[in-house]
């Protein structure tokens, strides 16, 4: 059989760990499972990762940077309040294409939360939230030439805790309307905030 590089066995494992936290839930997920999702010896883990965490830090931060990607696409479209509509309906977009991504990040971000050697993770994954909402919104506010009455880090983090908890909500309940509904909300509030530049 031939030797598979060490960079390939990495990319499987960490695809293996996608798969099986997406579909059979965190505790699942034991090095031996993930070798055996990945068709690959357990020595191999051990060769390409120095621990699970190790593994689950770069889980993290693969599934972490396509999510960011599709975060900060930004839609602009007449006004302020039809750009952040048109911008939240293409973030959710990607997250009906691909939910099974939400849960794993989700499940990682609680997992990290009582892990002291992923403290960081969490940390991270946060701050790119944060940072890629606040580029949309001054992104936004340039393209449709308004400024934002409150700091756009904390409109920011406003948007990021919305989606959260729209996204969470429907991966409970699969209520696309509803969520649609939610976030076309938001955007007329959102909006609200926003006044002509100048």
């Amino acid at each position: 059989m031939a030797r598979v590089p060490a960079q390939e066995r990495r990319r499987q494992l960490v695809n293996a760990a996608f798969r099986v936290i997406g579909s059979e839930g965190f505790a699942a997920a034991t090095t031996r499972r993930v070798c055996a999702e990945a068709g690959a010896p357990l020595a191999a883990f051990h060769y390409c990762f120095a621990s699970k965490q190790e593994l689950l830090a770069e889980l993290t931060a693969q599934t972490m940077a396509g999510l960011v990607t599709a975060r900060a696409d930004v839609h602009v479209s007449g006004d302020v309040t039809q750009s952040l509509r048109a911008t939240l309906r293409g973030y959710w977009e990607t997250v009906e294409k691909d939910p099974n991504r939400e849960s794993v990040l989700m499940a990682l971000t609680q997992h990290a939360l009582h892990e002291p050697e992923l403290a960081d993770v969490a940390e991270q994954q946060y701050a790119a939230y944060h940072r890629t909402a606040r580029e949309t919104l001054e992104e936004i506010a340039d393209a449709c030439a308004v400024r934002w009455t409150l700091p756009a880090a904390q409109l920011a983090r406003m948007l990021v805790v919305v989606t959260d908890g729209v996204t969470l909500a429907w991966l409970v309940d699969r209520d696309s309307d509803a969520a649609r509904s939610a976030l076309d909300a938001f955007a007329d509030q959102l909006a609200g905030l926003a006044v002509a530049a100048g």
